[in-house]
């Protein structure tokens, strides 16, 4: 019985999961760009960069389901 609960979690979560890893690596992306953005004292607008940084995430995350 319990090897039966544990190929379901297995099921449930796989470990090529990368979903966690990009978002930390995305939200690192947009908080350099805010950095950037106030010592070059550049007028991009944070939704600017949060939309680019979406989209790019949405790509990889495409990619990878792909693979």
């Amino acid at each position: 019985m319990a090897k039966a609960k544990k190929q379901k979690a297995e099921k449930a979560a796989p470990a090529s999961d990368m979903t966690p890893i990009v978002a930390a690596e995305l939200a690192g992306v947009i908080y350099q760009a805010r950095l950037l953005n106030r010592q070059a004292k550049l007028n991009i607008p944070e939704t600017e960069i949060v939309n680019d940084v979406v989209s790019l995430w949405r790509k990889v995350r495409d990619m990878l389901a792909e693979g």
